[in-house]
């Protein structure tokens, strides 16, 4: 029984490694004027200058989720996951989503395969209020068996209300938000435990909760100085924004019964849960202290304090 991401054969370290061996590439790669990159440090989205604004851009999939969604007979839900994945790192910069473009590779023409792919895909661009502009559509035999999916996301950005974690100070409180589950990361993992119990199967292929409505209401009525999408590693996203402070969990979200079944089903020992999967919290907000029962106000009942930002480097979370 494997009982550790790596075992399951996703590395997260060696992925990190790999990436970095493109990103050093890529670097210089970078026109003047318009288009010209803004620099931001592990950041959930790219930026570019566009006159006193920004564009912020991502990309990402939905993952080996696929495969359980197909033998759930969820495929309509996986577009909603993909835009998830996109827009809910765009907010992360501050960046309000305007819209997105699918990639979509079969092995074969499949019509009901991609109406319900769109209809997830519509769906996920109605509650990230952005537009599904357009995509690309590929059939790739000798390269996929079955299909995958991706997406791009743009939006916007006034260039002087980025959220880039360098207001980020000591006695800063942390909110969480609450997810649907394991959103759209760990499937690697939640595969090879997984029984072909059909009620734990709905709750694993529950889509990705999305985050933008509310934490855009939030960035219009309070100074937001960092926001962490808990997504693959998870909570060491939340050093991303600013590695400079310890932040301390310490009043965490309930964690949803089927994490400890996962827990307990492959023996995983607590760190590598937190490292995996994101435990209940799909979002962690920071604001300063005077502004946290506002802030929880505004972004509703499936938001609360957390914790704190403290003096020190990484997480420090009340489980382990």
């Amino acid at each position: 029984m494997v009982s550790t991401y790596s075992e399951a054969g996703v590395d997260i370290d060696a992925s990190e490694r790999a990436t970095e061996a493109l990103i050093a590439q890529i670097k210089g790669v970078n026109r003047k004027g318009d288009g010209e990159t803004i620099k931001l440090d592990n950041g959930f989205a790219g930026l570019v200058k566009l006159g006193d604004g920004a564009l912020a851009m991502c990309t990402d999939g939905v993952g080996s989720k696929l495969l359980l969604a197909e033998e759930m007979d969820s495929i309509h839900t996986v577009g909603i996951d993909c835009v998830a994945m996109n827009t809910n790192d765009l907010i992360c910069v501050g960046a309000e989503p305007l819209s997105f473009v699918d990639y979509v590779a079969l092995d074969k023409p499949d019509e009901e395969l991609m109406a319900k792919i769109g209809m997830g895909l519509a769906e996920g661009c109605k509650q990230s209020n952005c537009t599904l502009s357009g995509g690309e559509t590929a059939i790739l035999p000798e390269l996929v068996h079955g299909f995958d999916i991706a997406g791009t996301s743009v939006g916007y950005v006034k260039q002087d209300k980025i959220i880039d974690g360098t207001k980020i100070a000591e006695g800063n409180v942390l909110i969480g938000l609450k997810s649907s589950g394991p959103h759209s990361n760990g499937y690697t993992l939640i595969r090879k435990l997984f029984d072909g119990n059909k009620e734990l199967g709905k709750k694993l292929v529950e889509p990705t909760r999305i985050y933008v409505k509310e934490v855009m209401e939030l960035i219009n009525q309070v100074n937001v100085n960092g926001i962490a999408h808990i997504t693959g590693g998870g909570l060491d996203n939340i050093s991303r924004v600013n590695d400079n402070f310890q932040y301390v969990i310490d009043n965490p979200l309930p964690v949803p019964s089927v994490f400890n079944w996962l827990q307990e089903k492959g023996s995983i020992e607590t760190k590598e849960m937190y490292r995996t999967f994101n435990m209940g919290m799909g979002m962690i907000i920071i604001v300063d202290k005077a502004e946290a029962k506002k802030s929880v106000s505004i972004l509703g009942k499936h938001a609360q304090v957390i914790g704190t930002v403290e003096k020190g480097k990484g997480v420090n979370h009340s489980a382990f």
